[in-house]
């Protein structure tokens, strides 16, 4: 029986993802914050002083008080269909997908001529997975909300992308790239679909010119790091992933994947260090116990691995590619009865994943 490498696990890695909304900077922020913090001090009624505030602190990044202030602007105007979408916003910020939807119908409902309702509205159907709903919402917006359109096309086709249906993303992100020429997330996102083909040559230029428009960005180099990782130059990738996190310190992804640039050199302790950092980062994440746990694994470091693979399990207990990779552990540490309830709950569930279960099966052939 063939035991799993680590190197199977990074695919969702190597995508690439333009941010939800563009932040403006702090500063702008704080001094609207402090304008409409005077207006309403001397008028708590002022119901679009609350919504103005509240958009700034969700741009700040400040769930909580968005939301206390985009509330506000509801409990003070019912009818204000623009704080419906902001306390959406923070809803969505806080996970409450429900409520999210919920509030941008109404938004909607109220002011169908606001169009960043419609953005925000298709936004959420993506985070969900609703692929079509997300398509047919992104194309809504960009008919109602002029002033998003690049964003909404950018989106769409990220939506078309995880369909499959890589000939209209790679026309959306062409028409993003023709409304914005001086934005690089479309050539990353371009680059992704040609990686995803084996256009290795055509993926790095994407990457390449992904640097030219925003040297400074870490995005360009992280797509230029997977696209040398593909090609097998881990080397290559490393230096890349490292000018990554010298411009992104919190850049996660950027850790895990130069991780199996170590693996793929043999540098599993290195790999090691990198999964730490960013587990560190994302401290929620499933994965990156995950990942860990395998690096482990390949050290022989089987209790450690066996601990992060139970964490992985209690933040995802229903992962079949992490139960599987954790009977395989047992069934390296000689407990056979442990290694079959894992295989087990790997058949019981969807058949979600073929690697998964097939091992699973074939497990089963090797415990007594």
């Amino acid at each position: 029986m063939t035991y799993g490498s680590i190197g199977w696990v990074f695919g969702l890695l190597c995508s690439v993802t333009v941010a939800a909304t563009a932040h403006a900077d702090d500063a702008s922020n704080d001094r609207v914050i402090a304008e409409k913090t005077a207006i309403i001090a001397a008028d708590p009624t002022n119901a679009v002083a609350y919504e103005l505030r509240g958009e700034s602190y969700y741009m700040k990044r400040d769930k909580d008080r968005a939301f206390e202030d985009c509330n506000a602007a509801i409990r003070i105007d019912p009818n204000f269909g623009r704080a419906y979408n902001c306390r959406g916003r923070a809803y969505s910020a806080k996970g409450d997908r429900d409520h999210a939807l919920a509030d941008y119908n109404e938004a909607i409902r109220l002011d169908p001529g606001y169009g960043p309702s419609y953005t925000s509205r298709a936004q959420e159907y993506f985070n969900n997975g609703d692929l079509d709903l997300a398509i047919a919402g992104f194309t809504e917006a960009i008919e109602r909300n002029p002033k998003h359109i690049y964003f909404a096309t950018v989106m769409r086709g990220q939506a078309y992308a995880a369909k499959g249906d890589t000939d209209r993303a790679v026309a959306d992100y062409n028409e993003a790239m023709r409304l914005n020429p001086a934005a690089a997330s479309p050539y990353e996102l371009r680059s992704n679909v040609r990686l995803n083909k084996g256009e290795f040559d055509a993926a790095l230029d994407d990457c390449n010119n992904s640097v030219r428009l925003e040297p400074r960005s870490a995005g360009g180099h992280f797509c230029r790091a997977v696209v040398l990782l593909k090609r097998d130059d881990a080397d290559g990738a490393i230096q890349e992933f490292d000018e990554v996190t010298r411009l992104d310190p919190t850049f996660m992804r950027a850790y895990s994947a130069r991780a199996l640039a170590w693996h793929k050199k043999g540098d599993d302790k290195r790999a090691v260090a990198d999964f730490d950092e960013a587990i560190r980062l994302q401290p929620g994440n499933a994965t990156g116990y995950k990942n860990r746990a395998m690096a482990l694994r390949e050290l022989g470091e089987h209790a450690r691995a066996l601990a992060d693979y139970n964490e992985a399990l209690r933040i995802d207990p229903k992962n079949q590619d992490t139960l599987v990779n954790r009977g395989l552990l047992y069934m390296m540490m000689s407990d056979p009865k442990h290694a079959r309830a894992d295989f087990n709950s790997v058949l019981a569930l969807p058949p979600k994943d073929k690697w998964a279960v097939d091992t699973a099966r074939e497990g089963l052939g090797f415990v007594k």
